[in-house]
């Protein structure tokens, strides 16, 4: 019991036992209801000074029990005094005493109930709210972060390759022997520099330049999904609210026992008689609103709503109570008007109260839809430049490590050393010049091609494991549109593999390629190894499938391991265009 709970408990339990005033009493109506009211604070401030005490019990069945008792006793002292104060409660057609006390009890309680889940219901769906929103800044930040490594990994790239070529080719340029012929009036040097510097630049574009129109190894950041945007001016769907409405109206009987039962026979039944009749008039409401006007802005939405409910439950009673016996013939028109306005009253109170804490729902509903959203967007993201940084990255090592580099810190070498006098060491260092500018003019690394992987991976290891690939040559097809994703793939698929035979013993390695949503493609590894070993710490694999997958998991079993993995890809990524 929190205080916020018991004030709103009191507020509703004070216009409960007001209603009920005012239909049980004949007389001075006024004073009764400042006296309920009165008795009504000394209930609520009994339960508060006791709450203390409740909420030090440890079980949770033992203070449910607590707070009941508290409630009874508390609407017992009630009932005592305001049969003392107030002699017309205890005589006429008013109920006995215990039937009184069991009423108020039973009414606070249930508002106690309702009211007490529906603020854990606020507080717990703004604790997750704080916490995806903080998940989203997090996630924002870190999506930040790695496109600026991935702009750095991309500079990086280009200044690196025009660090390795550039000493290269000015050492070509001194050291070349200056009587070789010349063509059209510069030296086989000169012009071998500028058949280098044309051919590098093609590749330079390709890997590197964030901006060109055919990278497969620069992001433009535009392309990633930004945060979605806010949601429009809040609105409510005016169909859907009455339905809740529409839910609990056939029970409405049920629903408010304290209501009825201060009731003489007759005015009750026709109580239920209205409240029963409404079920079909809210269904012919509900099923004829026109489309075009169901979501609407706040404020018409709520005033179409209490049109709604008002014409729903006043028609059907001024249909019952203009039915023989006229009910103001026997208990005067002033009682008939007090008790027909106060069920509208009551009841419109009661179908908002039921459809709000719908909108309520469905409001925190979608909004932590859409948080989850949005949180899924930034870490597919962030899988996607993870997958592009490596890629970038890969590339690089492929020109500083790789035979670029090897051919031309040869050339370097054999220039530097002097030892370029001898005809047969100008031929060997023109073929080293030559098998760069050869490499380069492919403008970067083979691009990955997943069918000759798999073809070679089955070849590698025949006579030693059995790998059979499942995938449809349409999904191949598609994720080859996407080089980094295809080569990431391929990793992917060669350190499962490769575990599984190394680690596990595998003598059969199943691999299923397909496609799950329209930015991940999904990977099963499935092998029959004895799979890691339990606590195994993770490893180099471990690590490559979280830089490289959305998400991946393991399980092992006694027939096996399964990886599953989903990998980011990009259905509009263009293929890198031939060099020129």
């Amino acid at each position: 019991m929190t205080s916020d709970t018991l004030a709103i408990t009191f507020l509703v339990y004070l216009t409960g036992t007001s209603l009920i005033i005012v239909f049980s009493t004949t007389s001075s109506p006024g004073v009764d209801i400042a006296l309920s009211a009165v008795s009504s604070m000394a209930v609520f401030a009994l339960i508060f000074a006791s709450r203390g005490l409740i909420n030090r019990i440890a079980t949770s069945g033992r203070r449910s029990l607590a707070v009941a008792a508290t409630v009874v006793l508390a609407n017992v002292i009630r009932s005592l005094a305001l049969v003392a104060l107030v002699p017309q409660i205890g005589s006429g057609t008013s109920l006995p005493l215990p039937t009184r006390i069991a009423s108020s009890s039973l009414f606070t309680l249930a508002a106690m109930l309702v009211v007490g889940e529906l603020n854990d219901r606020r507080k717990r769906f703004k604790a997750l709210m704080t916490a995806l929103t903080a998940k989203s800044v997090e996630l924002s930040l870190s999506r930040a972060t790695y496109a600026e490594r991935l702009q750095y990994a991309n500079a990086e790239l280009e200044g690196s390759i025009r660090n390795v070529l550039d000493p290269a080719l000015s050492l070509a340029a001194m050291e070349m022997d200056p009587d070789t012929p010349r063509r059209s009036g510069i030296t086989s040097a000169r012009l071998l520099q500028e058949i280098l510097r044309v051919s590098v630049r093609p590749m330079i574009e390709t890997l590197a330049h964030p901006a060109g129109p055919h990278s497969n190894a620069g992001v433009q950041l535009a392309e990633w999904p930004e945060m979605p945007a806010p949601d429009p001016p809040r609105t409510i769907d005016v169909t859907d609210s009455i339905r809740p409405v529409l839910s609990v109206v056939p029970l409405r009987i049920i629903g408010f026992p304290v209501f009825i039962s201060t009731l003489a026979l007759g005015p009750a039944l026709r109580v239920v008689a209205i409240l029963t009749l409404t079920w079909p008039l809210l269904t012919v409401v509900r099923r004829l609103w026109p489309e075009r006007y169901r979501v609407l802005p706040v404020g018409r939405a709520a005033g179409l709503l209490t049109a709604v409910f008002i014409i729903s439950f006043g028609l059907p009673m001024i249909l019952v109570f203009a039915v023989p016996p006229d009910l103001a013939s026997t208990n005067g028109f002033d009682v008939v008007g007090w008790l027909g306005a106060s069920t509208v009253l009551f009841s419109v109170a009661a179908a908002w109260f039921v459809a709000s804490v719908f909108i309520f729902e469905r409001s925190r509903r979608l909004t932590e839809e859409r948080l989850i959203e949005v949180n899924e967007q930034i870490e597919l993201s962030i899988a996607r430049m993870r997958q592009e940084i490596w890629f970038t990255r890969r590339n690089l090592t492929w020109v500083l490590h790789g035979p670029v580099q090897s051919a031309l810190v040869s050339a370097t070498i054999r220039l530097e050393s002097g030892a370029a006098t001898d005809p047969a060491d100008r031929t060997a260092i023109w073929a080293n010049i030559a098998e760069a500018y050869a490499l380069l003019s492919t403008g970067g690394p083979a691009e990955p091609d997943f069918a000759a992987f798999s073809a070679e991976l089955t070849s590698l290891w025949f006579g030693v494991c059995e790998i059979s690939f499942h995938d449809p040559d349409s999904m191949i097809e598609r994720v080859s549109a996407d080089p980094s994703a295809t080569a990431a793939l391929i990793e992917v698929v060669r350190e499962a593999a490769g575990n599984a035979i190394r680690h596990g013993d595998a003598t059969t390695v199943d691999v299923t390629i397909r496609g799950t949503e329209e930015d991940l493609v999904s990977l099963v590894v499935m092998d029959n190894g004895t799979g890691f070993a339990p606590g195994a710490a993770p490893g180099i694999g471990s690590d490559l499938f979280t830089a490289l997958t959305y998400e991946w998991s393991s399980e092992s079993s006694s027939a096996g391991t399964r990886i599953t993995a989903d990998l980011t890809w990009s259905p509009g990524a263009n293929r890198p265009s031939a060099p020129h």
